[in-house]
């Protein structure tokens, strides 16, 4: 099948209903594809027989469990089992548990070495990589494998950071190797803006990231989307950095008393305790929910559908169902350098009531019935 059509139709070849914000990026993506004129084949063989069962090697930087790569998996397993058929498709799975368990930067190289052995062992028709760490370490060690292809999910430092340290790409739109996939944009601005609709009254917001590696690259983005809308921001918007959970519970329990600060953005998922052991995600966010009197911004659906406050979040299950079909071009015979890096699906608007109301913040009624998603409990606190 035809690549435009694969984006474009079921199983059967109908044509498919998709959300919105979804159905804008296929829109972007197929004009892009057709920018760069995918004609032909890799010399490489990247595909077999119709009946053949497909391998696909997934390398996660975080645990199973993750609020941020087990939505990826999601929807990448759903658009390589729609479009390939569960019985052709072999999954190995690495967990580099970065955030739990492995954290120092030799850790972390450490696991990325025990993944690329297990790579050359499993000998997988297709590579998948989840956010920053499993790129790093494993998918730019592969770059110029022509018997490796590559689709990453959730880069936040953008490609071109990467490409001057080990070339993988000539462009965005020609990578012309053999990696490909999705870069994680977190659209700021957009963020801004529909929490300034939501709360009209909100004057100041403050990002809070944490020093890891993956924190350090959303304070880079938030500060390159920042510069990129100097000046048109709806909002005072500023970023601080912490590196334990005391440095942030101290921070946020110092803006719930500035009387400044209308809301926070919290990005910090990987601290430490006073004993240097990490501390979980969901333990930092669950803490948020119970201890702050402001509204927070959710980086994804995840987030919002767990307890956050919401606003325009980006959905990882559709930015992982955007990386499979990648994967499933790929696997059906397109070369991966042809097929552009793209942003994440634009985002989505999303809300949980039951967070406004216990902060006794009111969401106008259009704004609610405009939005994507709206979530009625908060699962991080309620399952305490």
């Amino acid at each position: 099948m035809h690549f435009f059509s694969l984006l474009l139709s079921d199983n059967t070849g109908k044509l498919t209903t998709m959300p919105c914000f979804v159905s804008r990026f296929l829109q972007v993506f197929v004009i892009s594809v057709s920018i760069v004129g995918v004609v032909a084949y890799s010399a490489v063989s990247w595909a077999g027989k119709n009946d053949k069962v497909f391998r696909v090697f997934v390398v996660h930087s975080y645990g199973p469990d993750h609020i941020c790569g087990a939505p990826q998996f999601r929807g990448i397993e759903r658009a390589l089992t729609e479009r390939l058929g569960k019985g052709r498709l072999v999954f190995e799975h690495f967990y580099m548990l970065t955030k739990t368990q492995y954290i120092t930067p030799d850790e972390i190289r450490q696991r990325g070495d025990l993944a690329l052995r297990a790579i050359k062992d499993f000998d997988p028709d297709l590579i998948m990589t989840l956010d920053d760490n499993a790129f790093r370490t494993v998918g730019l060690d592969l770059a110029g494998d022509a018997t490796r292809p590559v689709v990453f999910s959730g880069l936040n430092n953008p490609p071109e950071v990467y490409n001057q340290t080990h070339r993988f790409m000539q462009s965005r739109s020609y990578p012309g190797g053999n990696i490909t996939g999705i870069y994680e944009k977190l659209y700021l601005y957009k963020t801004l803006q529909v929490l300034k609709q939501a709360l009209p009254q909100c004057r100041r917001v403050v990002g809070i990231t944490d020093e890891s590696f993956t924190g350090q690259a959303l304070y880079r983005q938030m500060l390159l989307e920042a510069e990129q809308n100097r000046g048109s921001l709806p909002v005072e918007w500023e970023l601080r950095q912490v590196r334990t959970f005391r440095e942030y519970k101290q921070l946020v329990d110092a803006l719930n008393r500035d009387t400044s600060v209308d809301a926070i953005f919290p990005l910090a998922f990987l601290l430490v305790d006073e004993q240097g052991r990490p501390v979980s995600g969901r333990a930092i966010l669950s803490w948020t929910l119970v201890h702050s009197s402001l509204p927070e911004l959710a980086i994804n659906y995840e987030l919002c559908r767990l307890g956050l406050f919401g606003g325009a979040a980006v959905h990882f299950e559709s930015m992982g169902y955007a990386a499979g079909l990648f994967g499933v071009a790929i696997l059906e015979g397109q070369h991966p350098g042809n097929l552009p890096i793209v942003d994440a699906p634009e985002f989505a608007i999303v809300f949980n009531t039951s967070r406004a109301a216990m902060l006794s913040k009111k969401i106008p009624l259009p704004l609610l019935m405009a939005a994507d998603a709206v979530y009625t409990s908060m699962p991080l606190i309620e399952q305490q």
